[in-house]
C-alpha cells in the first residue's frame, strides 16, 4: 500500500463518483477503478459498494477513510516540516556570543530573527574566542564570531562573512584620571594595570591582541592581569582595579561606573572587523539566515549611531 492509494480512495470517497474523482486526480476512470480494486484486495475487505447508478461506502470503508485522511494529513505535515527545515525556517540553532562585540546588536538581532523565523529555537551561549572556535569544530554551536585577522587560519570547510566593524576603545573607571581625557593614547594605557580576559598569551586571545597592539607601537605594558570573563573585567575596571582595551564600544555606553574613550592612535589595527563563522553541514540554512539578519541589524544600528551621537551633542550644546 502506498500513499497514492490512500489519496485515490479519499478522492472517490469525497465524490462517491469514479469519473469525478478520476478527473480530479488526472487519471482515467478505468485506471482509478483498478487502483481501488487493488487496494481492496490488499486489505482483504470491500471499501466501496458499486452499482451502475451509484457508489456507496461500506462500514469498513468509512473506518478506513478516517485513518487514511489522518495518514495523509500527517504525510503532508511531514513534507511541510521537511521543506521548512531545508529552508532554515524550523529547528534549533546554537549561537556563540562574544560579550561587548556582539552585545549591542544581539538582542535586536534575536528579536528580528525570531519574528521572521518563529519556529526556530535559538540557544545563545557566552564563549570567549578560543572556545568559540573549539565549539564550532566540535559542532557544539552552529554560528560563532572571529576577528578578520583569524579568518585565513580557519579550518577547511568553514564559511565566514563580515558582519560588523567596530573601533577599539579604552575602558577606564569613571573615577580614573584618564576618564577626564577626550581621547586616550596607547602610551598612557601602557603605564596602567592592563586587564584582559583570561585565555593565555597566544595571538587569538585578548591578552595576545593587546600585547601585539602595544608591541607594534614600540610599547610594553607595565603590567597585564588576566581576569575570568568579560563581566568580571568590567566590574574590575569600574572598581578601579585596572583599565582595558575592548571592541564593541556602543555595547558599553550604558555600563555603570566605567568611561569609554576613543583611542588617540588610528590605523587598521584599531578597527576590529568581526566575521560570523559557520559550517555548511552544521546549522545550514538556519545559520545563513541568522547571519543575514545579524548583519542587517548590526549595519543598521552602526549607521544610526553617528546620527544619535550628533543629536546628543546638539542637545548638550
Amino acid at each position: 500500500m502506498e500513499l497514492r492509494h490512500l489519496r485515490y480512495f479519499a478522492a472517490v470517497a469525497d465524490t462517491l463518483n469514479f469519473r469525478a474523482a478520476a478527473e480530479r486526480l488526472h487519471l482515467s476512470t478505468p485506471a482509478l477503478s483498478k487502483q481501488i480494486k487493488n487496494l481492496e484486495e490488499e486489505l482483504g475487505v470491500g471499501l466501496l459498494e458499486r452499482t451502475t447508478t451509484h457508489v456507496r461506502m461500506t462500514p469498513a470503508g468509512a473506518v478506513f477513510l478516517g485513518e487514511a485522511r489522518h495518514i495523509l494529513e500527517q504525510a503532508e505535515r511531514a513534507m511541510q516540516l521537511a521543506r521548512a527545515a531545508a529552508k532554515g525556517e524550523r529547528g534549533r540553532l546554537s549561537v556563540g556570543n562574544m560579550g561587548p562585540l556582539t552585545a549591542s546588536f544581539m538582542a535586536a538581532c534575536l528579536t528580528a530573527y525570531c519574528t521572521r523565523y518563529p519556529d526556530v529555537e535559538v540557544n545563545l551561549i557566552d564563549l570567549d574566542l578560543p572556545s568559540q572556535l573549539q565549539a564550532l569544530q566540535r559542532r557544539e554551536i552552529d554560528v560563532g564570531f572571529v576577528p578578520a585577522r583569524l579568518v585565513p587560519d580557519l579550518p577547511e570547510g568553514f564559511n565566514h562573512l563580515a558582519v560588523l566593524t567596530t573601533p577599539l576603545a579604552a575602558v577606564v573607571s569613571a573615577q580614573h584620571p584618564l576618564a577626564a581625557e577626550r581621547v586616550i593614547s596607547f602610551t598612557q594605557l601602557a603605564r596602567e594595570r592592563l586587564l584582559c580576559i583570561s585565555g593565555g598569551a597566544t595571538p587569538i586571545t585578548h591578552r595576545g591582541y593587546i600585547t601585539e597592539l602595544m608591541r607594534s607601537r614600540g610599547l610594553k605594558p607595565a603590567r597585564i592581569v588576566e581576569v575570568q570573563g568579560y563581566e568580571s573585567l568590567l566590574a574590575m575596571v569600574a572598581g578601579g582595579q585596572g583599565v582595558s582595551i575592548i571592541g564593541g564600544r556602543s555595547g558599553l555606553l550604558h555600563v555603570e561606573g566605567i568611561a569609554i574613550r576613543p583611542l588617540k592612535e588610528t590605523g587598521e589595527d584599531t578597527l576590529l572587523e568581526l566575521h560570523a563563522v559557520w559550517r555548511p553541514d552544521t546549522g545550514g540554512r538556519m545559520a545563513e539566515n541568522f547571519i543575514t539578519e545579524f548583519r542587517r541589524v548590526s549595519h543598521a544600528r552602526q549607521e544610526a549611531a553617528p546620527t544619535a551621537s550628533a543629536a546628543r551633542r546638539r542637545t548638550k550644546g
